[in-house]
């Protein structure tokens, strides 16, 4: 049976909206390629009496509690206390902890200030998770069913607490690993709603679960998988990049860096753009370092005269983005086989969105060429308008 994992995240700011919780999302994500899946999330602001009766009711439904947040040394930080009243035992001084603290503000000529022993109180029976970077503690409780990890609310102190000190004891407790996990597929040229119209009407295997989140100028394509039927999990693949695999820019991570950067290692890239802003520069500078870069105005605006101006104006390999004319904004990429052009309508009114898309779309071009693929293919959120190949000169 899959362990109930859930996630809390405490305190005013957070339930009030004036700070965004990235923490929660990020945790889920972590326990999910660990594969477990969470199947709860609760916010709560930082009245003890909330506190105390979110953690009893939840510890006789959940395995796994994971606690964000509250554990700081002001007034407003009540979590040890909410969790010490919850269990029924008294707080205790963790005197291990207290002589770290000090010896933290010690080693900075520091004295530390009588408030921040609060952050050694912890309650009777819990064990110290120890926070490496920060002066506030984890600590581990069990209560009735659940088995419940308090972590701090700085995501550097977070992940740090995560990784190294409460996934090894969720090993330990849960197994190696649970059942689920995710395949991810990063996607470029499709809407979300397209995607969802070509794939949500598809039968998929049992324990085969879809999930989508776009982050332009991608869109991350998610299988979540909660079978150990290898031939399902391959099957649901295959019908998946049956549909979408023309669009397929990367696996697992989205790092061009990775990807592109190997391949382009040994060759001279020149750029020139003019309707992306200097975008396209912006963006190879993290790819690769050694390459030339233009920002030029009154760059050819269709792809027959940009593919003809590219050819005569730099040696292979170059990419173009030309200027906005009648039927959309050219993109060019010049080879040692041929010059590959094509005209793309752009409907984003946002002009950063437009500038990485075309980035993108360019980038795309290269890739494709690189790893011996179409060159030029039709992108749902750009309708192309026209294209040009010719030969090399």
């Amino acid at each position: 049976m899959e362990p109930v994992i859930e996630l809390v995240s405490t305190g005013d700011e957070v339930l009030t909206g004036l700070i965004t919780d990235t923490n929660t999302g990020w945790l889920s994500q972590l326990l999910l390629e660990q594969g477990w899946q969470v199947r709860r999330r609760f916010t709560v602001g930082d009245r003890k009496a909330d506190l105390v009766e979110l953690f009893e009711q939840r510890s006789h439904q959940a395995d796994i509690i994971i606690v964000n947040g509250g554990l700081g040394p002001t007034s407003d930080d009540v979590c040890a206390e909410a969790m010490a009243n919850a269990a029924g035992v008294p707080l205790e001084l963790n005197q291990h902890w207290l002589d770290i603290m000090q010896q933290k503000y010690a080693s900075r000529n520091r004295t530390m200030p009588t408030s921040n022993q609060k952050q050694a109180m912890l309650p009777q029976g819990a064990e110290l998770v120890d926070n490496s970077t920060g002066t506030a503690c984890g600590f581990a409780i069990r209560h009735n069913r659940a088995t419940f990890f308090f972590t701090p609310g700085v995501p550097s102190e977070l992940k740090v607490m995560m990784n190294d000190e409460i996934l090894p004891r969720m090993r330990a407790k849960l197994g190696q690993n649970g059942r689920s996990q995710v395949r991810r597929f990063f996607l470029f040229g499709l809407s979300e709603s397209g995607l969802s119209d070509r794939l949500d009407n598809l039968t998929w295997p049992a324990g085969i679960a879809l999930g989508y989140r776009a982050n332009l100028p991608t869109i991350e394509m998610k299988l979540i998988i909660d079978t150990e039927d290898n031939e399902a999990i391959e099957r649901a693949e295959a019908q998946l990049l049956a549909e979408v695999g023309t669009h397929l820019v990367a696996r697992n991570e989205m790092n061009f860096t990775k990807t592109l950067g190997p391949a382009l290692a040994d060759k001279e890239v020149i750029l020139f753009e003019e309707a992306s802003g200097g975008r396209l520069t912006d963006t190879i500078s993290t790819i690769i370092s050694d390459f030339e870069g233009h920002y030029i105005a009154g760059l050819p605006d269709s792809a027959e005269d940009l593919a003809r101006w590219l050819q005569k104006s730099a040696r292979p390999l170059s990419l173009a983005i030309g200027a906005k004319g009648p039927q959309g904004i050219p993109i060019a990429l010049n080879t040692h086989q041929a010059c590959y052009a094509q005209t793309l309508q752009m409907h984003f009114r946002d002009s950063l969105a437009q500038r990485r898309l075309l980035a993108f779309a360019a980038l795309d071009m290269l890739r494709r060429y690189l790893e011996e693929e179409t060159v030029m293919v039709d992108y749902d959120i750009m309708p192309c308008s026209e294209r040009f190949t010719t030969a090399v000169l």
